[in-house]
């Protein structure tokens, strides 16, 4: 996967997440009972906008191994465990391996 496939596929993600966010407070503003549909569908689009960041995560971590950039998988894997998914997906978008690491020669 290329860094601007993982990019696009966070970015989807994400939109689809806030989207699904606002539905939800635009349900509950005003201290009514929330609509259950509106309710129920932002709902359901938070949730399919977070399986999205994840699924992008999991090709950030492939792209990452394919390219035999291990720093980047390590640190890519750990941040997103802890719970900095977004920031880590931000960071590899924008800067993230884009190239196969080149090995130095060795002095004999």
């Amino acid at each position: 996967m290329s860094r601007a496939t993982v990019r696009k596929v966070f970015v989807t993600g994400l939109v689809v997440f806030v989207v699904g966010a606002v539905l939800m407070i635009l349900t509950t503003a005003g201290g009514r009972s929330p609509n259950g549909t509106l309710y129920s569908i932002g709902v359901w689009l938070m949730g399919f906008g977070g399986v999205i960041a994840f699924v992008s995560w999991i090709l950030a971590l492939i792209s990452s191994a394919v390219l035999g950039r291990w720093g980047w998988f390590v640190v890519t894997l750990i941040l997103g465990l802890i719970g900095l998914l977004p920031v880590v997906m931000i960071i590899y978008s924008l800067i993230g391996p884009t190239q196969r690491r080149v090995l130095r020669p060795r002095v004999a």
